[in-house]
């Protein structure tokens, strides 16, 4: 991680929800380095101390770290609670929808109460932020929504159905909120992140499903997923694959429908 490796979010207000995970964290340590200001929502608080782990950071960074905001997103209203909270800390400029959460197995062995929860924290709840912060962006005729979405989110992914189907919804509004604000001044960034090594290497699986590990070469580290993904905001770009993997499977959807014509998983 180098310090200030992207000047352009220097000073920029950064709300990261889902800010303690691994993606999260990583997140929240690469803007800070940059001298970006950031607000940290994720379902509780912790330690700001956790941050300063592996070094790397400004002197001072403690300061750069306006707030943070323990919001539910898989509430009804946890979305209204932190733009709310955020309206007493500092305008935003940028608003980065990270947080999520996965479950492997067969569709028909993974409770219903999960995949609402994962519609709700990884869909509804972006596209519900998306709608408080806009009006205010709109205004300022400046701001950038960036998308954590996933490769599951353009290859329809076997065993993670509702993952799968959050992370194609939220690609699907992500770009037709882009085509609305063109020209707007407001950017929109969706990011394609293939396997990393964080904790979703580690989620619960529903029923007798044989997941297949995931050989080391395919996993991406958190470190070089967080600055790609920021290289492609600094760029306003819309979509960002970060890793080789993401690259090469969008490729390969140029010239096989991989959505269409699925290949069953071992374990069927």
């Amino acid at each position: 991680m180098k310090a200030n490796a992207h000047p352009r979010l220097a000073g920029k207000v950064v709300l990261v929800t889902g800010a303690w995970g691994g993606l999260g964290r990583t997140f929240v340590r690469h803007l800070l380095a940059s001298r970006a200001k950031v607000i940290l929502s994720d379902v509780s608080e912790r330690s700001l101390a956790e941050l300063a782990d592996g070094g790397g950071l400004p002197a001072g960074w403690e300061s750069l770290v306006l707030g943070q905001v323990a919001a539910d997103l898989n509430d009804p209203e946890g979305a209204t609670r932190l733009h709310a909270a955020c309206q007493n800390i500092a305008p935003v400029d940028v608003v980065v929808h990270n947080a999520g959460l996965a479950f492997l197995g067969h569709f028909e062995d993974i409770p219903r109460e999960k995949m609402h929860v994962q519609m709700n924290v990884m869909l509804t709840a972006p596209m519900a932020l998306t709608h408080l912060f806009l009006p205010d962006f709109l205004q300022r005729g400046s701001g950038q929504f960036v998308f954590i979405d996933s490769v599951a989110g353009f290859v329809a992914t076997s065993l993670g159905t509702s993952y799968s189907a959050a992370k194609f919804g939220l690609r699907g509004f992500a770009m037709a909120l882009w085509g609305e604000l063109r020209g707007r001044g407001v950017d929109v960034t969706i990011v394609y992140p293939f396997f990393t090594r964080t904790a979703i290497l580690k989620v619960p699986v529903f029923g007798k499903a044989v997941v297949p590990v995931m050989p080391s070469i395919f996993i991406d580290e958190p470190d070089n997923v967080i600055a790609e993904a920021l290289r492609g905001v600094e760029r306003r770009k819309l979509h960002v694959r970060t890793g080789l993997y993401a690259k090469f499977m969008w490729q390969v959807l140029r010239l096989w429908p991989v959505v269409s014509s699925q290949m069953q998983p071992k374990s069927l």
